[in-house]
């Protein structure tokens, strides 16, 4: 079977108005139809400031030899267990990364990683601290975020090193799948992507948390007003992505098909590209120029080129990566540069003696940011 007809484009598929992308692109999303603020598209999504100086990119010279430092230059982070997000920092040295079990790490390139905030989660199903955002005043309160699932249900905290975690938003439905969630801030209002918890009747329920995304408005205290709801029909599995000023997408792994939607102002969310054959859906990154994506199912890293001012696809996905190189990835991120990196999912088959790692992504034409000059 071909490309064309296994990825069978619909009406529906490349339904974007183009004035409306043009609109997110130029300037702001806004979606404060109710008393929620307007989206904005993200901050930098990198860390600047209070984090040690690296290199401007990953040096190409051999690093020290250890059993958790791996040669490829592309490899910015080692031995990790089971990591499920992933925040960039200024430079390619440096990352906070989620782990499934409760822990935030602060990895370094050639150092051992640090763990810098241990929660409490239930990781049972396919729960447990599955994504991490920064306040976007963290130099001043050291605020992070955390999607996590207790016994009872999945919820929103924020927490600093060496404190008790808050809860932001609780009651997110739990199912024995379809609890991850992604999170990301738009100026300092947080946007949320809830699973389905494996019920597709929830996920289209307007009443009900599960299978959403979400707005909360300045979490900056325990009892923020009722989210607003930006988009139903989620899937098992939601990743949200966006670029300062630009829309926002939504990676997803639905029953039927898999997607890329990007959010329209007052509308619900389009289809940007789907996957008939599933491929698992598993993280997005906005680079100039379009949306990599990261399939957990077939192993590869693709691109959906998109025209500037536009959010229709240009032509079939761009594969990048396939699971020969590095494996498996999750959840992606923008760091300097615009470089796309990822954390490999690959144990309990780990595919390298340093897995799982955060892995610099090179671009379609192969040549990678760390050995760019």
């Amino acid at each position: 079977m071909s490309v064309g007809t296994r990825r069978a484009r619909s009406g529906a598929r490349r339904a974007v108005v183009v004035a409306t992308a043009a609109t997110l692109l130029a300037g702001c999303a806004d979606f404060s139809g109710s008393e929620a603020a307007p989206f904005t598209g993200p901050p930098t999504g990198q860390v600047t400031t209070t984090k040690p100086t690296g290199p401007a990119r990953p040096s190409a010279a051999p690093k020290a030899p250890g059993p958790c430092i791996d040669q490829d230059a592309n490899v910015l982070a080692t031995c990790l267990t089971e990591p499920t997000d992933l925040i960039t920092t200024g430079d390619f040295e440096h990352a906070y990364v989620a782990e499934r079990g409760g822990s935030i790490m602060y990895t370094t390139t050639d150092l051992p990683n640090r763990e810098v905030v241990r929660l409490g989660v239930d990781a049972s199903g396919d729960g447990g601290l599955t994504a991490i955002a920064l306040s976007p005043s963290y130099d001043q309160d050291r605020l992070f975020y955390a999607y996590v699932s207790t016994p009872t249900d999945n919820r929103v905290v924020r927490v600093t090193p060496g404190d008790d975690p808050k809860v932001i938003l609780a009651g997110i439905p739990k199912g024995p799948t379809g609890n991850a969630g992604s999170l990301l801030f738009s100026g300092r209002d947080l946007i949320v992507a809830t699973g389905n918890a494996g019920d597709a009747n929830a996920a289209r329920d307007p009443g009900s948390l599960a299978g959403k995304v979400l707005l909360l408005p300045s979490p900056g205290t325990v009892s923020p007003v009722r989210p607003k709801v930006l988009a139903t029909d989620g899937g098992v599995r939601q990743s949200l992505c966006g670029a300062p000023g630009g829309p926002l997408f939504i990676a997803d792994q639905g029953l039927t098909q898999d997607r890329v939607r990007v959010l329209t102002p007052n509308a619900p969310a389009s289809v940007v590209w789907s996957w008939p054959d599933r491929p698992g859906l598993a993280g997005c990154a906005v680079v100039p120029g379009g949306v990599f994506v990261s399939e957990s199912r077939t192993g590869k890293v693709e691109m959906l080129k998109l025209p500037e001012g536009s959010t229709t696809a240009d032509g079939e996905p761009i594969q990048v990566l396939d699971r020969a190189k590095y494996g498996v990835f999750g959840r992606l991120a923008i760091g300097p540069k615009d470089a796309p990196q990822g954390v490999t999912t690959n144990k309990p088959q780990p595919q390298a003696p340093t897995d799982d790692r955060v892995v610099l992504i090179p671009m379609p034409n192969g040549e990678s940011t760390a050995t760019d000059d």
